[in-house]
């Protein structure tokens, strides 16, 4: 499972799986509470109940734990959107209305986070990593995420919907940016408490004012016929 982030890390594969669930959220959990340059390794290591010594012979670096991290996180969610719904058979493939689908990927994540409450941290901070030491790595890993998620979203979707002269790339470009401003904006909202903690942002507000926009839009570039008519005026 999740090969392509595990090639250079077989000490840490080899472990059992117990060891690797405490180490990993350990590490979700303090880069999710301080991010990657505030958080210490001493407090990631007393977490994770092992010698620091151990994590560096696992991973040869804090960045390469950080990175790691984020892939496996990315793996996993990818596994969690493209993977069969509640039911065990509907695909979310299934979702051929654009927003529609949309809609279902945002619930899937949003369910991961549940399930994962230290992880939810970690990937809901860590894409907007500013860091000097793991800034491009992340930029070029939210790059190919982007654009595998790009390919895998369009396959088998009604098109048609949208109005004459409509990108559905560009608004699909367009929720994406929005998605990723509210966000912004709203952790510049929480700043840090006083241990440096960064506070955890309520998402509540972040998905309501997403799904303004997402409908907002969905009603300035579908044709009339394929509007929700209880979409408020």
């Amino acid at each position: 499972m999740f090969c392509e982030v595990i090639d250079i890390y077989d000490r840490f594969e080899n472990l059992n799986e117990v060891k690797k669930q405490a180490i990993m959220n350990a590490g979700f959990k303090i880069f999710g509470e301080y991010g990657y340059s505030k958080a210490s390794i001493d407090d990631i290591v007393r977490e994770a109940g092992i010698s620091k010594g151990s994590l560096f012979y696992y991973f040869g670096s804090k960045k390469n734990f950080f990175l790691y991290l984020y892939e496996y996180a990315a793996a996993l969610m990818k596994q969690t959107v493209n993977g069969p719904g509640e039911d065990l058979r509907t695909n979310i493939m299934k979702k051929t209305d654009f927003f529609d689908r949309l809609d279902e990927i945002k619930k899937r994540k949003m369910k991961l986070s549940s399930l994962y409450p230290h992880m939810s941290g970690f990937i809901k901070k860590a894409p907007f990593e500013t860091s000097g030491d793991v800034y491009k790595d992340i930029q070029m890993i939210n790059q190919r995420l982007a654009s595998e998620q790009t390919d895998n979203f369009f396959e088998n979707l009604d098109l048609y919907k949208f109005k004459e002269g409509i990108d559905p790339y560009m608004v699909f470009q367009l929720l994406s940016w929005c998605a990723e401003g509210i966000v912004n904006h709203y952790q510049r909202e929480a700043p840090a408490d006083g241990d440096d903690v960064q506070k955890e942002i309520d998402y509540d507000p972040v998905l309501s004012l997403y799904d303004r926009y997402s409908a907002m839009l969905r009603k300035c570039f579908y044709k009339e016929e394929y509007l929700d008519k209880n979409i408020d005026e």
